[in-house]
């Protein structure tokens, strides 16, 4: 995990930032903010399904154009702002209870206000950077309201990355901050790719859940699409069946596999990108066969658990 621990002595300060500035909210949204912001720290509970490109890709993005340390600071610490917002509002869109909506909107309204004044910090009105913006929130609310509907992970599963996509605002930032504007097409195109299989990671540990909660859920989606069945008619011993006996993971892997080959042919590179998809790759691979592994020890012991 070198794209991550090479960029830590960096992270602390800023993330230390946003905390320091979350408790200056009115009370009680400071203790609320920063309980919600501890959840999200990439700095502690390493694990796989930590959202690490949303703070780390500042930092990558230095590999590739040429910005100082305080920029990359800066974009940083407006994309934990931002990180914390558009989380929020996935959270509120999934949630029944009336007085958490009404803090978490409050609260999302504050971040939202310091992602912006550090953006405001960086680009002036007339720059560029803010129809890229507008472009990648629009996307954003276009994913939200539509990926069910049209199914997008079946259909054209890079939409998917949409949901995300607001991630890119820094790195079009850090392009223009260096002069690099030409860039900016393809490195959205190498961050749309890591999204999507950021999102197939998700989607394989929160199946269960968006099952219950009727959310659109792209392992499920694929199950739906093999099946021929309507997505909302899977049943969890269907879905267990495709999962753990059927194969179905390794021709979920196979999607992020082909993920990795777009990323490897585009021209430019940004080696912690790659570093770090390929670490996403391992992860839906160790899932794979692991499964597939216990099948296999399952059938020797004449044990089949699902029929």
């Amino acid at each position: 995990m070198d794209w991550y621990k090479r960029h830590i002595t960096s992270l602390k300060p800023v993330f230390h930032e946003v905390q320091l500035q979350i408790m200056q909210f009115p009370h009680p949204l400071g203790d609320i903010g920063n309980r919600y912001a501890e959840k999200y720290n990439p700095l502690v509970d390493i694990d796989k399904g930590k959202d690490y490109i949303c703070v780390l890709l500042p930092y990558w993005m230095q590999e590739l154009v040429d910005l100082s340390d305080e920029q990359c600071n800066r974009l940083a610490l407006a994309n934990i702002y931002g990180m914390l917002y558009f989380f929020i509002l996935d959270d509120v869109m999934d949630s029944t209870q009336i007085d958490r909506v009404k803090s978490q909107l409050s609260l999302a309204s504050l971040l939202q206000l310091k992602m912006s004044a550090v953006f405001r910090e960086l680009f002036p009105s007339d720059s560029p950077f803010w129809a890229y913006y507008d472009r990648y929130v629009t996307v954003w609310a276009d994913c939200v309201m539509n990926e069910d509907k049209a199914d997008f992970f079946v259909h054209n599963p890079i939409r998917t990355a949409g949901k995300a996509g607001p991630v890119k605002i820094s790195a079009v930032g850090a392009c223009l901050l260096a002069g690099r504007e030409e860039l900016i097409d393809e490195v959205g195109q190498s961050i749309d790719l890591s999204l999507m299989t950021l999102q197939m990671l998700d989607d394989w540990a929160d199946w269960q859940e968006d099952m219950e909660e009727g959310n659109y859920n792209g392992l499920l989606a694929l199950i739906a699409f093999e099946t021929g069945k309507d997505l909302k008619s899977l049943t969890i011993e269907k879905i267990k069946s495709h999962i753990y006996v059927l194969g179905c993971m390794n021709r979920y892997t196979d999607i992020a596999n082909r993920n990795h080959k777009s990323l490897l042919g585009l021209s430019i590179c940004i080696p912690s990108i790659l570093e770090y998809h390929d670490y996403m790759v391992n992860s839906l691979r160790e899932i794979a066969s692991g499964i597939e592994n216990n099948k296999r020890k399952a059938l020797g012991g004449g044990i089949n658990f699902f029929a």
